[in-house]
């Protein structure tokens, strides 16, 4: 009997020894992957020369930090006067800018000092897409670490974030927003102080860059979709709505009154039109006897490849075309596993309700993550057809143009492999999610071998 009872007792101390040991991995992992993130945002900092504009991983670098430096020394906005003056970025809106003026006083004015902004704010996307992996699913932390180690580890993402531009704010914004409309389980955390910090945050991502507009219909249907989450009434939407959208436009307005006074052009689009008129254009292709077809190939071959990494080097700068990994079978490897994840989603959406009906949605219920999906889905898909019109005119097949909707892709991927890997013995799932995220950082670093050319 006392042989029995010790054995016992020994079983439970196991049982309590391996449960505090999961807590502390839980609890240490997320900081481990973001301090490799910056750690490895750095390293790409301190091997990528400074200032080129034809670098594929530091896109435009030099004409953004010209701008910067400009505010530096004026502190005042510069007007656009294409490739003369302040340079071709002057467009953009003026926030990062500033901002990153005032570390460039900080450091002295060096340039890869000034990246170390572009590196905070990859680090907050990092970030964000591990709190709505919480949010959307607490019992599960080995998804959310898959989500985290994707954006962390995926090499554009980091090349991005050590680079002089207004990127990785834009990222970090539109990740910030899809973050706020995510359903929260708690129900006191509704209320009009979120409405206001959402607006503030859309006013915010309209002075980064212009691509931000797409943001205002993001927020009407994520309001609209947390109405019918929480039974709210339509006049609580309309006046939430009222709100967030008003004081984005408060925020963020003045910026496009002023292209309006300044160039009759709101958006910026005709004047761009006329200073890039010499730039690579769909209908070169066309001319030179490209079919449309072929024409989209060559987009989406470019884009794919340089959504996980795409460099430059002196050889290459000044011809603008980007370098990739130079074996084809990695990017074979990366297609056949988004195909996988996509599969993998579809198992995983089906598994959410057990087979069961709720009557009701819940913010506890599988129609919040159904909800989110859907916004992230939305949201990709204006972040797409926003894509496909600049390309139908000018020749830009950068997968970095994808990276505002970065949060929505990583939980797409995080839960296609949650979906793939439930299909293994319930021990090893845990360890596929763990396999995954050192595949992501053997990636990232090996990337890196290839940026000091």
């Amino acid at each position: 009997m006392g042989l029995f009872v010790s054995r016992r007792r020994s079983r439970e101390i196991h049982r309590q020894s391996r449960s505090v040991a999961e807590a502390r991995l839980w609890r240490y992992a997320p900081f481990v992957i973001l301090g490799l993130h910056i750690a490895l945002a750095l390293l790409y900092n301190w091997l990528t020369p400074f200032g080129n504009n034809g670098y594929a991983n530091t896109p435009d670098e030099g004409a953004h930090f010209q701008y910067v430096a400009y505010v530096a020394r004026e502190w005042r906005l510069p007007r656009f006067e294409g490739y003369a003056g302040v340079g071709y970025e002057a467009h953009q809106p003026p926030l990062y800018y500033f901002l990153a003026a005032l570390l460039y006083h900080l450091v002295g004015g060096a340039g890869k000092g000034v990246r170390l902004l572009s590196t905070l704010a990859s680090a907050g996307v990092v970030w964000l897409v591990w709190l709505t992996l919480r949010r959307l699913l607490p019992h599960r932390p080995e998804v959310a670490l898959t989500g985290m180690g994707f954006v962390a580890f995926l090499p554009m993402h980091i090349a991005i974030g050590s680079a002089v531009g207004n990127d990785a704010l834009t990222n970090l914004l539109f990740a910030s927003v899809l973050y706020l409309l995510t359903p929260h389980p708690n129900p006191l955390h509704k209320g009009a102080r979120e409405y206001v910090i959402l607006g503030v945050l859309v006013g915010l991502a309209l002075l980064t860059k212009a691509t931000a507009i797409l943001l205002l219909p993001v927020v009407v249907l994520g309001l609209l979709l947390k109405r019918r989450l929480e039974g709210a009434s339509w006049a609580q939407f309309a006046r939430a709505t009222g709100v967030a959208l008003g004081i984005a436009l408060l925020l963020g307005g003045w910026w496009f009154i002023r292209n309006a006074l300044l160039y009759d052009d709101p958006l910026l689009q005709k004047t761009f039109l006329n200073v890039f008129a010499g730039t690579a254009k769909a209908e070169d292709f066309l001319n030179a006897g490209w079919s449309w077809g072929k024409y989209l190939r060559w987009v989406v071959n470019w884009t794919f490849r340089s959504f996980w990494f795409a460099y430059g080097t002196p050889r290459t700068a000044n011809t603008g075309v980007p370098n990739f990994l130079p074996f084809d079978g990695v990017y074979l490897v990366l297609g056949a596993w988004q195909l996988l994840t996509l599969i993998g989603l579809v198992l995983a959406l089906r598994g959410l309700t057990n087979g069961e009906r709720q009557a009701e949605p819940t913010r506890h219920s599988p129609f919040a993550i159904r909800y989110s999906l859907l916004l992230g889905a939305f949201t990709f898909a204006l972040v797409l057809l926003s894509f496909l019109l600049f390309i139908r005119i000018f020749f830009q097949a950068q997968g970095r143009y994808f990276y505002p909707a970065l949060l929505p892709i990583a939980v797409f991927h995080a839960l296609g492999w949650d979906g793939i890997v439930g299909l293994l013995p319930a021990r090893w799932r845990i360890v596929a999610h763990f396999c995954l995220v050192l595949f992501w950082l053997l990636l990232a670093i090996g990337c890196a071998l290839y940026l000091n050319g």
